[in-house]
């Protein structure tokens, strides 16, 4: 049986490296997006009309419940870093081991989540995953 070798001592690893090292310039308007969400406090995310009704759900609570579908339903080789909702959106930051296709993954991923989220809350909600990091398994 051969044994696994380990990724950070593969060639390709290099590249990831030095992205790592290079400097991320803060993308335009993030302060001003944070400052905004921290200002609005705990605003509504969802509502949800019913029969007797309409329930009107947070933010915290969507972002909650789309954490725990994600980290219950991420594909094997998919860590959950972080969720949180933005502007009605619900943002999800991942990281994917070496290897594995990043772009099909984050795909499966918001399938998955946006498909329990609207079975859970009766509504649809739109859903954005995005890999942030890559690590070696």
């Amino acid at each position: 049986m051969t044994e696994p070798q380990d990724p950070e001592r593969d060639p390709r690893w290099d590249a990831v490296r030095a992205a790592a090292r290079r400097r991320v310039p803060t993308p335009p308007g993030l302060v001003e997006r944070v400052l905004r969400a921290v200002a609005r406090g705990r605003r509504t995310a969802v509502e949800v009309p019913g029969e007797e009704g309409s329930l009107r759900v947070a933010e915290a609570v969507v972002g909650r419940l789309a954490h725990t579908i994600a980290a219950d339903r991420a594909p094997d080789g998919v860590r959950v870093s972080a969720v949180a909702v933005e502007d009605d959106v619900v943002q999800v930051l991942v990281s994917v081991r070496f290897g594995i296709t990043a772009d099909e993954a984050a795909e499966a991923l918001r399938r998955e989540i946006t498909t329990e989220l609207s079975r859970q809350l009766g509504v649809a909600t739109t859903v954005n995953v995005h890999v942030v990091d890559v690590h070696p398994g």
